[in-house]
């Protein structure tokens, strides 16, 4: 039987969850496209609210815009996909991962004082986010900015063993050209960016739908 991460020969990590933190190398033109693409499209269309106070929120179709720059975008998100896919069964070669999967995606722009309240992706396997550009933070407000990865085993929050890294989340200080993949079903927050400039980023759902890869049993 199978219990989790080993630790020492008869102590494992027995709840960890995958969370993937990826760097695009050379991003700098994607980047830079994907900003003007989706600053023009938040000059001609209102956005939603969802999650977002006080930021834009582009209509959930942005997988589909047509533009040398998403596609790249796609090619990163299939990427991480690839990567998550293969790891229960230690595959190293992505090209053999065999996994397919649907996805519903939107652009985010957060000016100063925007957040995004804590939430899921309910119905879905993963969410992944593209930081596209992160602002100028202005010193003395903690957590600027961050994204916040609540901790899922909500009952550890009875405990103060914070050596043990119970109710202890995660928090990203998000750089452009980043990658970040985590279940969607793990609660998340965005916390109040204060600063100049935009903080623009792409998110999406992703169902994972077949494959010898697709980690169902």
């Amino acid at each position: 039987m199978e219990f989790g991460i080993p630790v020492t020969p008869d102590i494992f990590l027995g709840f960890a969850t995958p969370v993937m933190v990826r760097a695009i190398p050379n991003h700098a033109a994607v980047t830079a496209a994907l900003r003007a693409e989706i600053l023009a499209m938040a000059e001609r269309d209102p956005g939603v609210t969802v999650s977002n106070r006080g930021g834009w929120q582009s209509r959930p179709d942005f997988w589909s815009w047509d533009s040398d720059a998403v596609e790249a975008w796609r090619g990163w998100v299939h990427g991480c996909v690839l990567r998550m896919a293969a790891l229960p069964a230690g595959e190293t070669e992505l090209s053999r991962v065999d996994v397919e999967y649907e996805v519903v995606a939107w652009a985010n722009i957060n000016r100063t004082g925007a957040y995004n309240d804590a939430h899921i992706h309910a119905n879905n396997d993963w969410a992944v986010v593209c930081y596209v550009e992160v602002g100028e933070k202005e010193p003395g407000w903690d957590r600027n900015g961050m994204i916040e990865l609540h901790d899922p085993r909500t009952l550890s929050r009875s405990s103060d063993l914070a050596a043990y890294g119970f109710a202890r989340s995660f928090l990203l200080d998000p750089q452009p050209g980043q990658m970040l993949m985590f279940p969607a079903w793990m609660e998340h927050s965005v916390h109040p960016f204060y600063g100049s400039g935009t903080r623009i980023s792409i998110a999406c759902n992703v169902r994972i739908t077949g494959g010898r890869h697709s980690g169902r049993v």
